[in-house]
């Protein structure tokens, strides 16, 4: 079978005088240049010549390739390419700022002036690559640092290649059940490479407290809410306590669906072809829908004076637009009224195309007779965290385990939160409590007697700690004021402070805040305030430092890697003599040293995550040479049933 860029050749007219020809220009600019998506480029250009003619094709390409380039940065480089690129900019950046320090020392300008004008250097760079520049409101050389820095053009790079990627793999038709669910197989594998080298920066660092007590940054993580087991315990225990007090204050509940218009849509349910109503909105754009709709619907209902309070869950359709499920609860009396608010506000868009009023919107009371509220949501839980628990198959019959991980990478590209709740105590305070366990009741006591905050406080602070300890979430929502409780009037908050920095001496006029890597002072959270008085809920301080291994070389014993004389490094240089060039061979001793520097490095966390991913690419080349000859067969033998479903061809292309 004739590929489609063999076939997009019989399209145009050769060039003149040394132009490039219609087929040299699409080769060269287009296929050559984005050789992953050539052929379903190929494939879209011939839908719309064979329609329009050439031209029209060839603009189409155009339209589409202009999304890959982000100024000098084209989305498609790999992480390296990307890496790269952010040092090449932080670097220009730095240079510009030095060019102006040198004006303005030559023509006796203030330094500040010299910043601000780098400064709107460095913001052109920005807009040019169309990501967000920094807070307009932090101090001119705080922003000029994070331009300055190659890791903050890093970060922004990824996050807006993977989202342009993501939306050029939408817009060819590669995200629906019937090809990547949720999200394009690309952003599932960029999505694992992320965590592969997350997890060996985590277990590359170590931290240590003043007990002397150490432990890998990735063995902490797998005790908090990094770790998808504890985060999924913990949401079911809120929403099903949360539940429990609803029942006992006689609130009804209600599960509601909010789901976008049809122009978020790019692909059909059923017949998974292209939705011709599609605007071209991105997944955030649907997300920013729903939430204004959201924000209008409280905004209506808390000018009638009526309070709801529950959880929302955000997960995609099939084609990754994002839909809400919220389990809420409300007075038996304001039911009714907050199902016509939201129906009003939800239907309030293109309220006549076809569907609006069965998809747009549902209600559905709680039955207690069929099974709890939590039960309603616990499959929602799980499939938007490891699929695990609940439930085994998603709507769409996927296994769980399979779709939760596209679930994931679909929310990390598309920066979407996942959970909310609305009306409860904050969450942050449940856990700074739950810090104080029985481990630490004479650390909590020796602050008491310090403080000595009142009889009362500390009555109260040991009923919010039993609640908490127990992990009774109802209890602690009637402590902190019941639901639709405003935070000013909870009776305890996190509390806060600038840390100081106690590792220098100060000059006397010098107040001893602690900078950031960008110079801005650093707010942490030293524990809570309980009715004003001040409870340390962080009795540890931790240092980071890179993982000690053993024989590894001790920067801060110069010359040593832990084993003595033999290890000081040697040098050939005589500073009576000369250089000395001829090569030496490295005594035994040394020689043994490398070997065990060597053994230690392949069994390292960074050497298994490099062959891990070498191992990834390799069977995804295996799969396309697979896919290239499953399709030369499909070619000379008649395709399964299946396999006649017609093509789905994007709007633009009919």
């Amino acid at each position: 079978m004739t590929s489609a860029i063999e076939q997009s050749r019989e399209f145009g007219a050769p060039g003149g005088q040394g132009n490039l020809s219609c087929q040299e220009w699409r080769q060269q600019y287009v296929f050559d240049r984005y050789p992953q998506y050539a052929e379903q480029l190929a494939k879209a250009f011939l839908v719309v010549a064979r329609r329009d003619g050439n031209g029209a094709g060839n603009s189409y390409l155009r339209r589409i390739c202009q999304r890959l380039h982000v100024g000098p940065f084209r989305v498609t480089h790999d992480d390296e390419g990307i890496c790269n690129h952010a040092e090449g900019q932080a670097m220009a950046i730095k240079r510009q700022h030095d060019e102006q320090v040198g004006a303005a020392n030559r023509n006796g300008w203030s330094e500040l002036t010299a910043a601000e004008a780098a400064l709107a250097l460095g913001l052109e760079r920005v807009e040019k690559h169309e990501i967000d520049p920094p807070d307009g409101k932090l101090p001119i050389r705080t922003q000029l640092a994070r331009l300055e820095d190659a890791k903050w053009w890093r970060r922004k790079l990824r996050v807006l290649a993977g989202r342009r990627l993501e939306q050029l793999e939408r817009e060819l038709g590669n995200v629906h059940h019937r090809a990547g669910i949720y999200c394009s197989n690309t952003t599932v594998a960029r999505r694992a490479s992320q965590k592969l080298r997350n997890h060996a920066m985590l277990d590359a660092i170590e931290a240590i407290n003043q007990h002397g007590q150490n432990y890998t940054l990735a063995e902490l993580s797998e005790l908090g809410l990094a770790n998808p087991d504890n985060r999924r315990a913990e949401l079911m225990l809120r929403i099903r306590e949360t539940e429990a007090e609803a029942r006992r204050l006689g609130h009804v509940g209600v599960f509601y669906t909010l789901t976008c218009p049809s122009r978020f849509h790019p692909i059909r349910a059923k017949s998974c072809t292209r939705n011709p109503n599609y605007e071209h909105n991105t997944p955030r754009d649907a997300q920013s829908y729903l939430t204004n709709v959201w924000a209008r619907i409280r905004a209506a209902l808390a000018r009638e004076g009526i309070g709801i309070y529950g959880v929302r869950v955000a997960e995609p359709h099939h084609d990754g637009t994002p839909h809400w499920h919220m389990l809420m609860w409300a007075h038996a009396d304001h039911v009714e009224r907050v199902n016509q608010v939201m129906a009003e506000y939800a239907l309030a868009d293109t309220p006549d195309e076809p569907g609006a009023k069965r998809n747009r919107f549902q209600a559905k009371f709680i039955d207690y007779t069929r099974g709890t509220a939590a039960g309603y949501v616990a499959k929602y839980v799980s499939k938007n965290i490891n699929g695990q628990q609940f439930v085994d198959l998603d709507e769409y019959g996927r296994e769980m385990a399979s779709s939760a991980p596209r679930v994931e990478a679909w929310a990390a590209v598309w920066g979407i939160r996942q959970f909310q709740f609305v009306g409860l105590p904050s969450v942050t305070v449940w856990r700074e409590v739950r810090r104080l366990t029985e481990q630490q009741a004479e650390q909590l006591a020796a602050w008491e007697a310090a403080t000595n905050p009142g009889r009362s406080i500390r009555e109260f602070m040991a009923r919010v700690r039993t609640a908490c300890n127990a992990g009774a979430w109802d209890q602690f929502l009637r402590l902190m004021g019941g639901p639709l409780t405003p935070r000013k009037d909870q009776p305890i908050k996190p509390w806060r402070e600038w840390r100081m920095d106690t590792s220098r001496e100060m000059q006397a006029d010098e107040v001893p805040f602690a900078r950031g890597g960008y110079g801005e002072r650093v707010e942490i959270t030293y524990g809570l305030l309980v009715k004003g008085a001040e409870y340390l809920t962080r009795f540890y301080s931790w240092t980071m430092r890179p993982k000690a291994r053993a024989g590894a070389y001790d920067f801060s014993q110069k010359g040593s890697y832990g084993g003595g004389a033999a290890d000081d490094p040697w040098t050939c240089v005589n500073n009576c003599t000369g250089p000395d060039t001829a090569p030496r061979a490295a005594d035994p001793q040394t020689d043994a040293l490398q070997a065990k520097r060597y053994r230690e490095w392949i069994n390292s966390t960074a050497y298994r995550a490099e062959l891990e991913l070498a191992q990834q690419e390799h069977e995804e080349t295996q799969q396309a040479l697979a896919d290239l000859e499953r399709r030369h067969r499909e070619s000379i033998q008649p395709p399964p049933a299946w396999q006649r479903i017609p093509e789905f061809i994007p709007f633009e292309l009919r």
